[in-house]
């Protein structure tokens, strides 16, 4: 009886030594890193209600020429020549912050595919960054019609180093 009453008072502390170590091991996994790192991917959204677009850049987007590194009519015309398969290329900001946002028509063949899938795995965001900005996450879809879809991939002025 004895034997079994150690027993007994042991699984508690084995019970908190395992809460305390998991609790250890979700403060190492939660430490924020000191920039934060760089997303590259999809995120597909349904529509709920009709999304607005993006207007143009407005009064309060203008900077002086030294903190902005490429102007946004600029990278609108890269983007449209990286990606000629993209309609309605826009920049500018909104409630959600600033972003570049496009229309991907439905596909015509496989390099349009080819294409539209190297744009989406990072190519725009890397065309983004070659311009001075630095991209705030995934690229995001939202399908607005048959295998139509509008994007939007979020950016800011790239830090200076």
């Amino acid at each position: 009886m004895q034997a079994h009453r150690e027993q007994r008072g042991s699984m508690p502390m084995l019970g908190w030594a395992v809460a305390a170590a998991l609790v250890v091991a979700g403060i190492w996994f939660v430490q924020s890193e000191e920039e934060p790192a760089e997303v590259e991917g999809i995120v597909i959204q349904r529509p709920a209600a009709a999304s607005p677009r993006l207007s143009q850049p407005r009064a309060a987007m203008a900077a002086p020429a030294a903190t902005r590194p490429t102007p946004p009519d600029t990278v609108v015309g890269h983007v449209r020549e990286a990606y000629p398969l993209l309609t309605d290329v826009e920049f500018g900001c909104d409630a959600q912050g600033c972003g570049v946002t496009a229309t991907i028509p439905p596909p015509t063949d496989t390099a349009f595919l080819e294409k539209r899938q190297e744009m989406l795995l990072g190519g725009l965001a890397r065309r983004i960054q070659a311009d001075g900005y630095r991209t705030l996450g995934p690229v995001q879809m939202e399908e607005v019609g048959d295998n139509l879809f509008h994007i939007r991939l979020a950016v800011a002025l790239a830090q200076p180093r």
